[in-house]
């Protein structure tokens, strides 16, 4: 049931953004407006991000992947996908006991916009600093967007879908 309800929700979202993106409004914006609940939980996604980046900092991949979903999925940016909490709990450690293993991350919560009371989308923008490739060549600090899907399962908000996004030239637009 989650399986298909976190599908049906992933097109609602990306309808969402496609949407956005065609009228001219790239960022989604937090909408708790005065709603309580969703003040509420937006208060506790953004505890989530920084327990996250807390986690990435001290090398704890455990922790980082206990926050999906258990048939979550997490897309890299160079499309690799891991699919169910054990495929990214293998990723991050494989990643964490190599490149990322002296790095630093920094992540911001641009949006939270709530589709329902338990279905949000997450927008925002990281950067990895440390990165040191297999052959000890250290890479310059990598930056990008990141786009979550969160659903909140027996009170506990967990990310269904995270999707990382690094900015490229787009030739035929000026500026």
């Amino acid at each position: 049931m989650i399986k298909k309800f976190a599908k049906f929700t992933i097109f609602v979202a990306i309808a969402f953004v496609a949407t956005s993106l065609t009228t001219g409004q790239a960022v989604a914006q937090s909408n708790a407006g005065g709603i309580r609940s969703d003040a509420e939980n937006e208060k506790v996604i953004r505890a989530l991000y920084d327990g996250f980046v807390k986690g990435w900092n001290e090398h704890d991949w455990e922790k980082i992947a206990a926050m999906w979903a258990l048939d979550g999925d997490h897309q890299e940016p160079d499309g690799r996908v891991a699919k169910g909490r054990d495929e990214i709990t293998a990723l991050l450690k494989k990643q964490h006991e190599t490149v990322f293993k002296k790095t630093t991350l920094s992540l911001t919560v641009e949006g939270v916009w709530f589709v329902s009371e338990s279905v949000a989308l997450v927008t925002g923008d990281y950067s990895i600093q440390g990165i040191v490739l297999p052959d000890g060549n250290k890479l310059a600090p990598r930056g990008g967007f990141i786009t979550s899907i969160l659903i909140k399962d027996r009170g506990e908000w967990l990310i269904a879908a995270s999707r990382l996004m690094i900015p490229s030239v787009i030739p035929y637009r000026q500026g």
